[in-house]
Protein backbone atom coordinates (compact mmCIF):
# COMPACT_ATOMS: atom_id res chain seq x y z
CA UNK A 1 0.00 0.00 0.00
CA UNK A 2 1.11 3.59 -1.00
CA UNK A 3 2.29 5.29 1.79
CA UNK A 4 0.28 8.81 2.57
CA UNK A 5 1.95 12.11 4.27
CA UNK A 6 -0.72 13.63 6.17
CA UNK A 7 0.98 16.08 8.88
CA UNK A 8 2.47 18.46 5.78
CA UNK A 9 2.01 22.21 5.01
CA UNK A 10 1.02 22.83 1.73
CA UNK A 11 2.81 26.38 1.74
CA UNK A 12 6.64 24.56 2.33
CA UNK A 13 5.77 21.58 0.84
CA UNK A 14 7.77 21.86 -2.96
CA UNK A 15 5.34 20.92 -6.09
CA UNK A 16 7.30 18.09 -6.70
CA UNK A 17 6.12 16.98 -3.11
CA UNK A 18 2.58 17.93 -3.57
CA UNK A 19 1.93 15.49 -6.60
CA UNK A 20 3.37 12.56 -5.19
CA UNK A 21 0.82 12.85 -2.53
CA UNK A 22 -1.91 12.58 -4.61
CA UNK A 23 -0.44 9.91 -6.66
CA UNK A 24 0.12 8.18 -3.72
CA UNK A 25 -3.64 8.10 -3.01
CA UNK A 26 -4.45 7.14 -6.36
CA UNK A 27 -2.32 3.73 -5.66
CA UNK A 28 -4.03 3.71 -2.35
CA UNK A 29 -7.57 3.68 -4.23
CA UNK A 30 -7.07 2.34 -7.22
CA UNK A 31 -10.09 2.60 -9.78
CA UNK A 32 -12.19 1.14 -7.06
CA UNK A 33 -15.56 3.32 -6.87
CA UNK A 34 -15.39 3.01 -3.46
CA UNK A 35 -13.76 6.22 -1.97
CA UNK A 36 -13.92 5.10 1.63
CA UNK A 37 -10.22 5.23 2.10
CA UNK A 38 -10.12 8.70 0.96
CA UNK A 39 -13.09 9.73 3.23
CA UNK A 40 -10.85 8.31 6.27
CA UNK A 41 -8.05 10.18 4.88
CA UNK A 42 -9.53 13.78 5.04
CA UNK A 43 -10.08 12.83 8.81
CA UNK A 44 -6.46 12.17 9.14
CA UNK A 45 -4.82 14.73 6.91
CA UNK A 46 -3.65 18.59 8.94
CA UNK A 47 -3.26 20.59 5.36
CA UNK A 48 -6.63 22.53 5.54
CA UNK A 49 -7.05 22.83 1.78
CA UNK A 50 -6.25 19.36 0.99
CA UNK A 51 -8.46 18.25 3.46
CA UNK A 52 -11.05 20.26 1.70
CA UNK A 53 -10.73 18.59 -1.22
CA UNK A 54 -10.75 15.10 0.19
CA UNK A 55 -13.95 16.30 1.62
CA UNK A 56 -15.85 18.16 -1.17
CA UNK A 57 -13.79 15.87 -4.55
CA UNK A 58 -15.58 12.56 -3.38
CA UNK A 59 -18.99 12.89 -3.26
CA UNK A 60 -22.07 14.24 -5.48
CA UNK A 61 -20.44 17.67 -6.98
CA UNK A 62 -19.75 18.23 -9.99
CA UNK A 63 -16.71 19.34 -11.85
CA UNK A 64 -17.34 22.57 -12.08
CA UNK A 65 -18.99 22.88 -9.07
CA UNK A 66 -15.66 21.05 -7.26
CA UNK A 67 -13.75 23.11 -9.23
CA UNK A 68 -15.55 27.08 -8.34
CA UNK A 69 -15.77 25.74 -4.51
CA UNK A 70 -12.47 25.31 -4.81
CA UNK A 71 -11.36 28.35 -5.96
CA UNK A 72 -12.96 29.98 -3.16
CA UNK A 73 -11.46 28.17 -0.53
CA UNK A 74 -8.01 28.91 -2.30
CA UNK A 75 -8.63 32.65 -2.55
CA UNK A 76 -10.09 32.59 1.27
CA UNK A 77 -6.67 30.76 2.52
CA UNK A 78 -4.96 33.02 0.66
CA UNK A 79 -6.21 36.45 1.37
CA UNK A 80 -5.58 35.11 5.41
CA UNK A 81 -1.93 33.76 4.71
CA UNK A 82 -1.04 37.06 3.06
CA UNK A 83 -2.42 38.85 5.49
CA UNK A 84 -0.40 37.31 8.09
CA UNK A 85 2.47 37.71 5.84
CA UNK A 86 2.23 41.38 6.10
CA UNK A 87 1.59 41.15 10.03
CA UNK A 88 4.61 39.57 10.19
CA UNK A 89 6.50 42.49 7.45
CA UNK A 90 5.50 44.52 10.21
CA UNK A 91 6.94 42.99 13.17
CA UNK A 92 10.42 42.39 11.38
CA UNK A 93 10.87 46.24 10.20
CA UNK A 94 9.95 47.09 13.12
CA UNK A 95 12.43 45.04 15.10
CA UNK A 96 14.70 46.44 12.77
CA UNK A 97 14.41 49.96 13.81
CA UNK A 98 13.33 49.33 16.91
CA UNK A 99 9.85 51.04 17.25
CA UNK A 100 7.59 51.55 19.98
CA UNK A 101 5.23 48.57 20.53
CA UNK A 102 2.19 50.36 21.07
CA UNK A 103 2.73 51.88 17.45
CA UNK A 104 3.62 48.00 16.30
CA UNK A 105 -0.06 47.27 17.52
CA UNK A 106 -1.46 49.95 15.56
CA UNK A 107 0.09 49.02 12.40
CA UNK A 108 -0.56 45.60 12.79
CA UNK A 109 -4.29 46.26 13.16
CA UNK A 110 -4.65 48.12 10.05
CA UNK A 111 -4.86 44.88 8.55
CA UNK A 112 -7.77 43.36 10.36
CA UNK A 113 -11.35 44.83 9.90
CA UNK A 114 -11.51 43.99 13.66
CA UNK A 115 -8.64 43.15 15.88
CA UNK A 116 -8.33 39.49 16.48
CA UNK A 117 -7.39 40.60 20.22
CA UNK A 118 -7.88 43.87 22.28
CA UNK A 119 -4.98 46.41 21.63
CA UNK A 120 -4.60 46.30 25.21
CA UNK A 121 -5.17 42.85 26.25
CA UNK A 122 -2.23 41.89 23.20
CA UNK A 123 0.25 44.28 24.87
CA UNK A 124 -0.33 42.63 28.20
CA UNK A 125 0.37 39.05 26.53
CA UNK A 126 3.42 40.18 25.12
CA UNK A 127 4.65 41.45 28.14
CA UNK A 128 3.92 38.56 30.01
CA UNK A 129 6.18 36.54 27.37
CA UNK A 130 8.73 39.21 28.18
CA UNK A 131 9.20 38.39 31.64
CA UNK A 132 9.59 34.33 30.73
CA UNK A 133 13.05 35.82 29.28
CA UNK A 134 15.86 34.47 29.25
CA UNK A 135 15.11 31.83 31.69
CA UNK A 136 11.57 30.75 31.99
CA UNK A 137 10.09 30.44 28.84
CA UNK A 138 11.21 26.66 28.51
CA UNK A 139 8.15 24.40 28.24
CA UNK A 140 6.38 27.26 27.23
CA UNK A 141 8.16 27.54 23.43
CA UNK A 142 4.75 27.53 21.46
CA UNK A 143 3.85 30.68 22.54
CA UNK A 144 7.04 32.36 20.90
CA UNK A 145 6.18 30.99 17.16
CA UNK A 146 5.61 32.63 14.62
CA UNK A 147 3.99 30.98 11.61
CA UNK A 148 1.26 31.19 9.29
CA UNK A 149 -1.05 28.43 10.77
CA UNK A 150 -0.98 30.24 14.24
CA UNK A 151 -4.75 32.09 15.19
CA UNK A 152 -4.48 35.57 14.61
CA UNK A 153 -4.61 36.29 18.38
CA UNK A 154 -1.85 34.22 19.03
CA UNK A 155 0.69 35.37 16.41
CA UNK A 156 -0.57 39.09 16.95
CA UNK A 157 1.16 38.48 20.73
CA UNK A 158 4.04 36.45 19.56
CA UNK A 159 5.10 39.62 17.14
CA UNK A 160 4.61 41.70 19.58
CA UNK A 161 6.76 39.85 21.59
CA UNK A 162 9.33 40.20 19.52
CA UNK A 163 9.08 43.75 19.13
CA UNK A 164 9.07 44.21 22.78
CA UNK A 165 12.21 42.04 22.76
CA UNK A 166 14.25 43.34 20.38
CA UNK A 167 13.50 47.06 21.76
CA UNK A 168 14.27 46.00 25.33
CA UNK A 169 17.64 43.39 24.75
CA UNK A 170 18.69 44.59 21.48
CA UNK A 171 17.96 42.65 17.75
CA UNK A 172 21.12 40.30 18.62
CA UNK A 173 19.03 38.74 21.45
CA UNK A 174 16.30 37.27 19.44
CA UNK A 175 18.94 34.82 18.03
CA UNK A 176 18.06 32.08 20.76
CA UNK A 177 14.66 32.22 19.35
CA UNK A 178 15.01 31.29 15.85
CA UNK A 179 14.75 27.58 16.29
CA UNK A 180 11.28 28.30 18.25
CA UNK A 181 9.85 29.88 14.64
CA UNK A 182 8.09 27.55 12.20
CA UNK A 183 7.51 30.21 9.52
CA UNK A 184 10.76 29.80 7.01
CA UNK A 185 9.69 33.67 6.25
CA UNK A 186 9.81 35.10 9.61
CA UNK A 187 12.85 33.16 10.52
CA UNK A 188 14.77 34.02 7.57
CA UNK A 189 13.76 37.94 7.85
CA UNK A 190 14.42 37.67 11.18
CA UNK A 191 17.76 36.50 10.67
CA UNK A 192 18.56 39.03 8.47
CA UNK A 193 17.61 42.07 10.94
CA UNK A 194 20.50 40.45 13.17
CA UNK A 195 22.96 39.76 10.64
CA UNK A 196 22.52 43.71 10.20
CA UNK A 197 20.67 43.73 6.45
CA UNK A 198 19.59 47.29 5.84
CA UNK A 199 16.35 48.30 6.42
CA UNK A 200 15.19 49.10 2.85
CA UNK A 201 17.46 45.61 1.47
CA UNK A 202 14.88 43.54 4.41
CA UNK A 203 11.93 45.21 3.50
CA UNK A 204 12.50 45.10 -0.72
CA UNK A 205 13.31 41.27 0.41
CA UNK A 206 10.06 40.70 2.88
CA UNK A 207 7.38 42.32 -0.32
CA UNK A 208 8.88 39.86 -3.06
CA UNK A 209 9.41 36.63 -0.83
CA UNK A 210 5.66 37.03 -0.01
CA UNK A 211 4.93 37.49 -3.42
CA UNK A 212 6.95 34.19 -4.11
CA UNK A 213 5.00 32.01 -1.97
CA UNK A 214 1.73 32.87 -2.65
CA UNK A 215 2.22 32.74 -6.30
CA UNK A 216 3.75 29.10 -5.67
CA UNK A 217 0.84 27.98 -2.78
CA UNK A 218 -1.69 29.62 -5.67
CA UNK A 219 0.03 27.07 -8.01
CA UNK A 220 0.01 23.98 -5.99
CA UNK A 221 -3.82 24.78 -5.05
CA UNK A 222 -4.98 24.41 -8.45
CA UNK A 223 -2.58 21.29 -9.63
CA UNK A 224 -4.67 19.64 -6.05
CA UNK A 225 -7.45 20.62 -7.25
CA UNK A 226 -7.31 19.12 -10.62
CA UNK A 227 -5.59 15.95 -9.62
CA UNK A 228 -8.18 15.58 -6.96
CA UNK A 229 -10.74 15.06 -9.84
CA UNK A 230 -9.04 13.34 -11.39
CA UNK A 231 -8.63 10.93 -9.15
CA UNK A 232 -12.65 11.09 -9.03
CA UNK A 233 -13.13 10.61 -12.01
CA UNK A 234 -11.03 7.34 -11.94
CA UNK A 235 -8.53 8.20 -14.65
CA UNK A 236 -5.87 6.14 -14.72
CA UNK A 237 -2.77 6.04 -12.74
CA UNK A 238 -0.33 6.72 -16.22
CA UNK A 239 -2.36 9.61 -17.13
CA UNK A 240 -2.45 10.77 -13.46
CA UNK A 241 1.05 11.20 -13.95
CA UNK A 242 0.75 12.52 -17.30
CA UNK A 243 -1.38 15.30 -15.59
CA UNK A 244 0.90 16.25 -12.31
CA UNK A 245 3.97 16.40 -14.74
CA UNK A 246 2.35 18.97 -16.56
CA UNK A 247 2.54 21.18 -13.13
CA UNK A 248 5.84 20.59 -12.55
CA UNK A 249 9.08 22.50 -13.56
CA UNK A 250 11.62 21.46 -16.45
CA UNK A 251 13.53 18.13 -15.31
CA UNK A 252 10.95 17.66 -12.54
CA UNK A 253 9.35 14.10 -11.76
CA UNK A 254 6.93 13.07 -9.52
CA UNK A 255 6.51 9.27 -7.90
CA UNK A 256 4.04 7.57 -5.27
CA UNK A 257 5.48 7.13 -2.30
Amino acid sequence: MAEIKRDFDLLEMPVEGVAAYWLSLKKLVGNKRNFKPIHEEAQYTSEEYIRYLLQIGFGDFSEETIRRMAQVKSQTMLSCMERKFDCMRVAILDVATAENPHRSIAKLYADFPQPPVAGDKAIRFAQELLRLMPDKYKGREKFFDVGHRIPDDKLIVALLFYVFYARHQGKDACQSLLPLISSAYFRDALSMVIDGFDVPFVRKWLKKHKEALLKDMQFKCAMSTELCIGIASRIDYDNLHSLARAYLPPNGGAQAG
